[in-house]
């Protein structure tokens, strides 16, 4: 089975449970507590360092990002770059970029430009995200 009919799978079974979850220490420094203290597992939608989605908005979010790569010409088999920070929004791209058959390239975001130049060419990337 493909890792993208298992989100399918996952958002159809438990849509409205949460999948994701992206803490933002530096919004939250003022609190001045530790990580275990993030609420990690308990939902407080009063914290300002948090966000988080659905397993149904998670593959909304990967349609969607499909459904462009598509219009734009992206066919299955073009390689797209992702260059991204940690973030909530990585894994929806991503899993938008298999759902368009094309293939994913993650580079690191640290790379310098010269870096991220030669990997662009290394790989033949036909997009850059």
């Amino acid at each position: 089975m493909p890792i993208t009919e298992l989100l399918e799978k996952n958002a159809q079974m438990y849509g409205d449970e949460v999948s994701l979850v992206e803490i933002n220490p530096k919004a939250m420094e003022h609190a001045k507590v530790t990580w275990r203290e993030y609420s990690l597992i308990e939902t407080n939608p009063m914290e300002a360092g948090r966000t988080e989605i659905t397993w149904k908005e998670f593959d909304k979010r990967s349609n969607r990002f499909a459904n462009l790569l598509l219009s734009r010409g992206i066919k299955k088999g073009d390689k797209v770059a992702i260059l991204l920070m940690n973030c909530l929004e990585w894994l929806p791209i991503y899993f938008g970029i298999l759902k368009a058959g094309a293939i994913a390239v993650p580079l690191n975001y640290r790379y310098t430009a010269d870096e991220i130049k030669y990997c662009l060419e290394l790989a033949e990337a036909d997009v850059l995200v």
